[in-house]
């Protein structure tokens, strides 16, 4: 039960993720700047989800080969994926995805690999819980399936992770560039 849940709710995130850009897209007022520093901002949050999210799937990939983990470990893990998917990554995606067209085009290019991670990681997640919740009692170790799936979500995690990484380390030397007084685009 608890599954079908998950997998429900896991379905409309990916839904919401499959939208397109521009129908969550909203003009606001604020600054170029304001919108820069929150868009940093939201980056940096995805990124320490991110590696919340490597860690549970970095979990389930290593336990998927034991036989002697338990149901409810991998039970365990995949509702944590699925709270931090919800919980965390969309609505940071869905309000990055509200600004990108006002930022600068180093941010439009990081929202864009981000949304396509976040999606990929999303669907697999959503097919590794409906592929565990199906087969039963068939542990995860030889439930090829699932593994596949896992390993899918981890990868996804892993470019989630470095492209968050990427962009905050680019921002923070930006932003030294900025404050050192060389001559740099300013936001």
């Amino acid at each position: 039960m608890m599954f079908k849940i998950m997998t429900r709710r896991l379905s409309m995130l990916t839904a919401l993720l499959a939208l397109p850009m521009a129908a969550v897209a909203q003009g606001t007022s604020t600054s170029s700047s304001d919108l820069h520093k929150e868009g940093i901002g939201l980056i940096r949050s995805m990124e320490i989800t991110a590696r919340d999210l490597q860690y549970n799937t970095e979990w389930l990939r290593m336990h998927t080969r034991s036989p002697n983990t338990s149901q409810e470990g991998h039970n365990d893990h995949l509702w944590q994926i699925k709270q931090l998917v919800n919980n965390e990554l969309q609505p940071a995606l869905i309000r990055l995805q509200e600004i990108q067209g006002q930022l600068p085009d180093w941010h439009q290019d990081t929202i864009d690999q981000l949304f396509t991670s976040a999606h990929a990681l999303a669907a697999d997640a959503d097919s590794a819980i409906a592929s565990h919740s199906n087969k039963g009692d068939i542990p995860p170790a030889v439930n090829l399936e699932y593994q596949a799936f896992v390993k899918g979500m981890n990868q996804h995690a892993e470019a989630l992770v470095k492209t968050a990484d990427a962009a905050g380390e680019y921002a923070k030397a930006h932003q030294q560039a900025v404050e050192a007084g060389l001559n740099v685009h300013r936001y």
